[in-house]
Formats: structure tokens, sequence, C-alpha cells
């Protein structure tokens, strides 16, 4: 797994750990060792065994710090899975992507799937919550001093239907733009580091991010106007969301899953230096900006994956409409929890 870019590549396993796989396998060989005894002794073997889940996300942000950390301690590979991390721009293409069965598991807001399920979208399951609260911001030009200011102004945020987008027009009615999308010259834009180049180079003068985008403006001068992440409450939350046919198929690998990130996140919290540098790597902070956005999100993270009924259920009733009542119990499975 490369550091410093913010994206993984397609396998749980650091090139590093490769290299010195390999390198181990070739002196066994040339001390005369078989094949057989060579797979045994650098784990090769095992490797091709374990099974793959294949995840999507939307883009990079501390919501994923708990992947980063399991995949850097090996948590996954513990648990007898590789995880392969697929960056995916939008959350109705994640689902769209998880529906087609080219992914296995989408790690986005229950916005998304709770909008998927009330456009036909059955087969999804919601298998753990991980996070209570989704840390956005409005962050604004230096200029910007009030929500007046934005009148008329070019302001940015997600994908329609997504959480990022929800809570950013919940925001700006909140300050007394009462018809945000009038109010305002409004567009969605995915991706949170999009929005922040386009910030930087003043194409708009508001923009929804989350954490460390929102953390990383502030640094370079932008002003935090609003912080979103506690409207709506209670929400139904981030995690993991797959189809009935993984369940099926890869039950034994999404309960290594599960169990992980449940490992993942206390070791975030139990090891603050490591959960800063994990961060410092492979989100390419400062570390006085890592600690930070640390504080940020340690008290919205939760290691049980149990579901918040209450939220999931408000949100299944604001996308399906009156007289289209979801029951949140249908497209929920606790068995791995």
């Amino acid at each position: 797994m490369k550091r410093g870019e913010g994206l993984y590549p397609k396998s749980s396993t650091g090139l590093s750990r490769l290299a010195r796989t390999l390198l181990v396998a070739v002196l066994l060989l040339a001390s005369g060792c078989g094949q057989q005894g060579a797979a045994r002794e650098t784990g090769l073997e095992s490797s091709q065994q374990r099974p793959t889940i294949r995840i999507a996300y939307p883009g990079i942000s501390a919501t994923i710090w708990p992947f980063m950390y399991g995949q850097e301690k090996g948590i996954f590979e513990q648990e007898g899975l590789d995880v392969e991390m697929n960056r995916i721009r939008g959350v109705p293409q994640i689902i769209a992507t998880l529906l087609s069965g080219d992914i296995d598991v989408a790690w986005v807001g229950f916005d998304g799937m709770a909008s998927a399920v009330a456009q036909g979208a059955t087969d999804l399951r919601y298998i753990g919550e991980f996070l209570t609260e989704f840390p956005l911001y409005l962050v604004v030009a230096p200029h910007i001093h009030s929500f007046d200011d934005l009148r008329g102004e070019p302001v940015a945020t997600a994908g329609p239907g997504s959480i990022t987008e929800t809570l950013f027009l919940e925001g700006l009615r909140r300050g007394g733009l009462t018809d945000p999308r009038k109010d305002t010259e409004f567009m969605n834009m995915s991706g949170p580091d999009t929005r922040l180049t386009q910030l930087l180079h003043g194409t708009f003068v508001g923009v929804a991010l989350n954490a460390p985008w929102a953390q990383q403006a502030e640094a370079r001068g932008f002003r935090i106007l609003q912080y979103q992440g506690d409207f709506l409450l209670p929400w139904g939350g981030e995690g993991p969301i797959t189809t009935t046919r993984v369940i099926s198929s890869k039950r034994q690998a999404l309960q290594g899953l599960m169990n992980g990130l449940g490992r993942s996140i206390r070791g975030l919290a139990e090891n603050r230096g490591e959960a800063i540098k994990v961060a410092t790597e492979y989100m390419k902070l400062e570390p006085a900006l890592a600690e930070k956005v640390y504080d940020v999100m340690m008290p919205v993270f939760k290691f049980d994956g149990e579901f918040n009924l209450e939220g999931i259920q408000r949100t299944f009733d604001s996308k399906s409409g009156p007289g289209k009542k979801i029951e949140a119990s249908q497209f929920l499975d606790e068995s791995f929890l």
C-alpha cells in the first residue's frame, strides 16, 4: 500500500512487505528449500487462500482512517482476509457498482443506501454503523464573514442525495438562506479534494468539506463559517453496506471485515501516536494538523458497530415520502455484530 498519495492500490499488503516476502523466498530457494517449504515460510500460500473484500468509498477523508490503520497494522490479514480499496466518485455510482457485483461493500453514509432502497434496491443490507455523526463544515473564503455574504455567490457541495448535500442545505437554511439553490449559485461537485482545490482557486467562495479537508483549508487561511455535522440528529450513520448476494457468498470474510474495523477503531483510540503517524503517512497531514483531526474524529467513531435504529428509520422516512413507509429493520443485518 502506497503512502502519501491518499489512494490505495488493490491490495491490503504493502509494497515493502511484498518485497521482503519475495526476498525471503529467493533466499530459501537458493539454500535448497523446495517450493512448498518456501510458500509455507513466506506466507505466500496463505495469502493466496485469503478471500478478498472489495470496498468502494467516495473520497479520501478521515472517515476511512480505520481502514488505513487496519491495513498498516495487518489487522485485516489477521482476521483472514485481504481488503481492496477502490475510490469511486459519487455515492449513486458506488451503490450502482455494488448492485452490479463489481464490489462487495460500499463505505458511504447511510443516506445513500436509503435513497437507493426507496428507489427499489431492496437487496441492500446495512451490516454495521461505525460513525455517529458526519464531521462536515461550511468553509468559506477569507472575505466571507456571514451567510448574507454568500447571497448570489458560487457555492458547492457533494452529489445529489448524499449526506453532505443534505447537511449543507440544512446549514444554509439555518443561516438564513431559505432557498439555498436560488439564494446562491449552487453546484454539486463530487470529491472534497476537488471542492477544496476549487475553493483555493476562487471558483467558489463556500464549499462543504469534511475532515481533514476543512482543517487543511483553515490552515491555509480560509474560514470555517459553520459546523454542520450535528444537524439532523439522530442520523443513520456511516458504515459498510453490502447485498444479500455477498452475505451469502462471503459471510466469513464480511465477519472478518467487521471484526477488523472494530479492532482498528479501538487501536486508533488507544494508540494516539500510532494513529497520528498513519494520518501523516496516508493522508499527507502535518503532525499538528493530524492531531487536530484526531481530536475531531475520535468522539464520532464507535467500535461496536451497533445500529442507531431511530436515526436509520428517520433517514428512511426522509427518503421514502408520505404513504411509502419503509421498515428499517428489514434492511439491517445484525448477525455480524
